[in-house]
């Protein structure tokens, strides 16, 4: 893929053409996954890749994966990453997994009748939101938050737990580091990063889906979900769900008919699927697809090529139409 494209899609850059390049490639899992990652480190590290061969520029600006990348990635020992997410919960899941930390420790002192401990969490806000959450609830928090976290071992693999648990901080316990978890266990940070951000992201899940069985793990997320601003590709997608125009919306938001596009192709990579797509015209129909004859390839497709078949197409039906040939391809996979 073009790796201007991957940088600007791991630093969490949110343009449809990233979030599209990321689907394309089955890369939006990663998406702002190193927020502070700096550009010179990151093309560093690729002209190394070209060096040892593992990657080949295959036209200035795109690379793909040689024999030799291939190969080290069928012997090498990756990290598990089957439950990441970060294109559903990198607003989130940092600050979540914080509140979670916190309220263990002060539900585990309470459940001693400790009042003089340092807190782990110095923000004055997070402190009062906490103690009024907690005031909410009776002498049972103790025993009901220790089962929501048994609960929690059951869908986490014994060997992965110490990401989580390891972390803790509690009654005359300190918890570790993600660095110290690493050394610990032998690993590279960024292995262990990734790693914890996996689970992480299946124990947001696992709330989410199962909250009558994490009711208090489910207000702590809630809590949380509620500081998140509101998502404003959702109030496009609900108001085109609507109207059934980008014209309209854009009318009625007072925003860029390219804004409100943006919008609607992040709405649509959040949960893609057939269903999720808009009809297509008669013209469309026939114009992509006779694009689709001279260039196979249609994730590399240019909306301005596209425009020589269809001059009235919109950049929102070009895209969608590239997402139905992906979903369609997948669907048959």
């Amino acid at each position: 893929m073009r790796m201007s494209t991957l940088y600007h899609l791991l630093k969490g850059k949110k343009t449809s053409s990233v979030l599209t390049y990321g689907y394309f490639y089955d890369n939006l899992n990663y998406f702002n996954l190193l927020p502070k990652l700096k550009e010179k480190s990151y093309y560093n590290l690729i002209e190394k890749l070209v060096q040892k061969e593992c990657l080949i520029e295959v036209e200035k600006g795109i690379l793909e994966l040689s024999e030799t990348g291939v190969r080290i990635l069928d012997e090498k020992n990756f990290p598990t990453l089957s439950q990441l997410n970060q294109i559903e919960y990198y607003k989130y899941d940092t600050t979540f997994w914080e509140k979670i930390m916190f309220a263990t420790q002060v539900i585990s002192e309470k459940s001693y009748h400790e009042g003089k401990y340092i807190p782990i969490e110095n923000n004055l806000f997070k402190q009062q939101q906490l103690k009024k959450w907690l005031k909410s609830h009776n002498e049972t928090l103790p025993s009901q938050f220790y089962k929501e976290w048994e609960k929690v071992l059951d869908f986490i693999p014994e060997d992965k737990q110490v990401l989580l648990l390891g972390q803790l901080v509690g009654h005359n316990h300190i918890g570790l580091t993600l660095n110290q978890i690493a050394i610990e266990r032998g690993q590279d940070y960024f292995y262990t990063y990734l790693e914890f951000k996996n689970y992480l992201h299946y124990f947001i899940q696992m709330i989410e889906e199962y909250l009558t069985e994490y009711p208090i793990f489910y207000e702590l997320l809630a809590l949380e979900k509620s500081l998140v601003k509101t998502d404003s590709s959702q109030v496009s997608n609900q108001l085109y769900r609507q109207y059934g125009s980008v014209s309209q919306v854009s009318r009625y938001r007072r925003l860029k008919e390219s804004t409100v596009t943006d919008h609607l192709i992040e709405s649509f990579l959040r949960q893609p699927s057939l269903s999720n797509l808009p009809d297509f015209n008669e013209n469309t129909i026939v114009a992509l697809e006779r694009l689709k004859l001279s260039q196979p390839d249609f994730r590399r497709w240019l909306f301005k090529d596209a425009c020589m078949y269809e001059p009235e197409l919109s950049f929102y039906d070009f895209k969608c139409y590239q997402f139905y040939l992906i979903e369609k391809e997948r669907f048959n996979d």
